[in-house]
């Protein structure tokens, strides 16, 4: 399995370098300017911006750190299995409503 952060890492970090690349190409074919701003300027902003997130990711006190968490592969296996078991849990227990009130509606057909 794939830590978290390790995942949304390499996301930001690739995205934010394929915004430096769509700069480049943007003032190689003359469509950005460095003398003019213009909307094009967002794609370097953006590409910084994604470049210096995974710094945050990996602190622990880091604002998106909570999102992200920093797990070893045993304590993400560990949470997911009892994910999955809580999941579990709750679909019997909505079975067993729907059963229950599958029972009562029966009954008071019957009585009618």
């Amino acid at each position: 399995m794939s830590n978290p952060s390790d995942a949304a890492s390499s996301l930001l970090l690739g995205t934010g370098i394929g915004c430096f690349l769509i700069t480049g190409f943007g003032l190689v074919q003359g469509r950005m300017s460095l003398e003019t701003m213009s909307l094009g300027w967002l794609f370097p902003i953006i590409g910084v911006v994604l470049v210096l997130l995974p710094k945050f990711i990996r602190s622990e006190s880091g604002l998106m750190a909570h999102l992200f968490p920093d797990e070893d592969d045993d304590t993400l296996s560990e949470r997911v299995r009892s994910e999955i078991e809580t999941t579990v849990k709750d679909g019997s227990v909505s079975s067993a409503w729907a059963e229950l009130e599958a029972a009562v509606l029966e009954s008071e057909l019957s009585e009618e």
